[in-house]
């Protein structure tokens, strides 16, 4: 049985290991020791605060095997960014030179640094290990987190988006970083993507041009990349475009990933997101209905895990050992959304 909690301060090894194997783009999975203690630290006192609107708390939740008392993978969400240290992005505009004279128009696309996504929620830093990619763990991870979202929505803010890393090749080269980013930093991507992850980010200002780029002018490697994400997030893709988020022109400034966009209360998890009661069955093995993401109503003690529901019952029965994992009682109303 998996189950997805938020992070103790007893999975820090296992943090760094996440971290570790996420590698060079994943800039919200530093790999930096003291910048993770911090992540933990944070998330603890964002878990246990009482909040009526959202600011800069960062919940981090993990996924584990209860089976093997294993950690199989993390992620976040982010509150509200940008509000203390500026949050950048480019934005991908059209800018037209016409003549009169001449009777032409012309249309160019141009990149243009921005801080649109500032005071917006962010879901972030997920990592899953490879030998759990497979029987809808990856679902399990990335939607129990809009879960929460729904269950404490005054937590978070009305436009939810998700950073994608962008195209890096196997030794961290970045085809965009080269074209762009190299011209007014003079480091390498891999040491400017910790800086980003570790350090104030108004070094990012004072270094980055703030005129509009011209895409046609950029080497055509740099053109192919922008809006594109790495082939490992594929699944991850796919599983954000299914809750509703989609690409609307913004990308990062320094790998040119996507970013995803959606109103948080459209997402299709929290959209649908109903409240039955359980039922602890201890007969049944319930292997048949529609799966669902089922959580319980706690915060600090936030559990979300895989079960059944029957469709024309107004109840979802578990059995008992599920019932402990959930943290829930007989008879109790709990939160659930279809898979």
């Amino acid at each position: 049985m998996l189950i997805v909690r938020p992070i103790q301060q007893a999975d820090k090894a296992a943090f760094h290991t996440f971290a570790k194997a996420a590698g060079v783009g994943h800039t919200n999975l530093p790999q930096d020791n003291q910048q993770l203690q911090t992540k933990l630290d944070h998330s603890a006192l964002s878990f246990s605060s009482d909040i009526a609107q959202a600011g800069e708390e960062s919940y981090q939740f993990v996924l584990e095997d209860l089976s093997n008392q294993t950690l199989a993978g993390t992620c976040a969400i982010d509150a509200c960014i940008g509000l203390s240290q500026p949050n950048y992005s480019y934005r991908l505009a059209t800018m037209v030179h016409a003549s009169k004279q001449l009777k032409l128009v012309n249309r160019a696309m141009v990149l243009q640094l921005s801080h649109d996504y500032t005071g917006v929620s962010r879901l972030s830093a997920f990592y899953l290990s490879p030998e759990y990619r497979h029987s809808f763990h990856d679902q399990l991870l990335s939607k129990a987190r809009l879960m929460f979202m729904a269950r404490f929505p005054e937590r978070f803010s009305g436009t939810t988006i998700a950073e994608i890393k962008g195209v890096i090749d196997d030794q961290h080269i970045s085809p965009f970083w080269e074209s762009v980013g190299r011209h007014f930093f003079t480091m390498d991507f891999a040491e400017a993507d910790l800086l980003t992850g570790t350090s104030n980010k108004a070094f990012i200002a004072d270094l980055m041009p703030r005129h509009p780029l011209y895409v046609e002018l950029l080497p055509a490697p740099a053109q192919a990349v922008i809006g594109q994400h790495h082939k490992d997030f594929e699944d991850v893709v796919n599983i954000l475009e299914h809750e509703g988020l989609r690409f609307v022109d913004q990308v990062d400034i320094f790998d040119a990933g996507p970013m995803l966009e959606a109103r948080t209360r459209l997402i299709r998890t929290i959209r649908k997101a109903e409240y039955s009661t359980i039922a602890i069955d201890h007969n049944s093995a319930h292997s048949s209905g529609s799966r669902v993401l089922l959580s319980n109503n706690q915060c600090q003690d936030f559990r979300c895990l895989l079960a059944r529901k029957q469709p024309d019952s107004e109840v979802i029965s578990i059995q008992p050992q599920t019932a402990q994992a959930l943290g829930v009682s007989d008879g109790e109303q709990v939160l659930y959304s279809p898979l």
